[in-house]
């Protein structure tokens, strides 16, 4: 059993760390170390490239929309999704001798309110949400960026974690004042 993975493991392609350059994509084969088999290795020609159409170029106003829309997707909806264990958690504070436990909280506001009772809130919660992901995920990119440009190449290296800190604290002063409204309207 082990023969055969052990020769499966010489096989690979990839079990040398080093790559053979190769001048203008000829090679002699006599000189190439021999492969698995004992046959030389042929030369391979191997290259890695983006896709053009769907990249954008770092901190252009495409990349800076793309985050923030990131953000308006990763924190609009996962906050909308749990308004239903929010509104039960928050009854279940304001009024505890009602709402005792939470799947009382949960049956309780079914039989009160039906299903759609569940989805009180959820308007104010999307939107306040989306807004603060909004910021908070593009807001970091370009706080990033001109962090980076006033400390210069060098020290945005050394200081690296220190420039993610700050861009991170400065895009989430912006993102909580946007929430702010609408957590207060929800």
């Amino acid at each position: 059993m082990f023969s055969s993975v052990a020769h499966l493991a010489r096989a690979n392609p990839f079990n040398t760390p080093h790559l053979q350059l190769v001048h203008d994509g000829l090679a002699d084969l006599r000189s190439s170390p021999p492969g698995p088999t004992g046959q030389p290795r042929r030369p391979r020609n191997l290259a890695a490239a983006a896709v053009e159409e769907y990249s954008c170029e770092f901190g252009s106003a495409k990349y800076y929309a793309l985050c923030g829309f990131g953000g308006v997707l990763s924190c609009g909806l996962t906050h909308t999704a749990v308004v239903p264990l929010d509104l039960v958690k928050c009854r279940m504070q304001v009024d505890p001798q009602k709402y005792k436990g939470i799947f009382n909280g949960f049956s309780v506001t079914l039989k009160e309110d039906g299903v759609c009772g569940l989805a009180k809130g959820w308007a104010p919660t999307f939107i306040g949400y989306s807004l603060q992901g909004l910021c908070k995920f593009g807001f970091y990119e370009v706080f990033k960026v001109l962090y980076s440009n006033m400390l210069g190449e060098e020290n945005t290296y050394l200081w690296r974690t220190s420039l993610y800190l700050a861009a991170s604290a400065s895009a989430e002063f912006f993102a909580d004042i946007a929430l702010a409204p609408m957590e207060a309207a929800k």
